[in-house]
């Protein structure tokens, strides 16, 4: 299960380098990883990081009905993580996103 998490732990980090198109793809197959592994506070963390990730991907890409579905499944994952530093990501975007809907 370790070397699950290190995996999706590197697809999420190379996913910063890539473009938006390739950087899609890197996200989605670390989230496929990390379904194969039990919940855990960091497997959640994990995730939220990696639907997070995605959620401001979609965006970049005008992928707005994609992008928020990305971030309510990043969400919900930083509310159950209870990692604080994906939780402020988290409400961070949900400004973010709140602010471009009213924009």
């Amino acid at each position: 299960m370790q070397r699950l998490l290190d995996q999706a732990a590197i697809l999420i980090r190379d996913a910063r380098e890539l473009p938006p198109e390739r950087a899609v793809g890197s996200l989605k197959e670390s989230v496929g990883l990390l379904e194969a592994v039990r919940p855990s506070k960091e497997r959640d963390g994990m995730m939220a990081l990696a639907y997070l990730r995605l959620a401001q991907v979609q965006r970049q890409l005008g992928k707005r009905q994609e992008a928020e579905r990305a971030f309510m499944l990043g969400y919900s994952y930083a509310r159950s993580s209870r990692e604080e530093r994906v939780r402020r990501l988290a409400e961070k975007l949900g400004q973010e996103f709140t602010n471009s809907a009213q924009g």
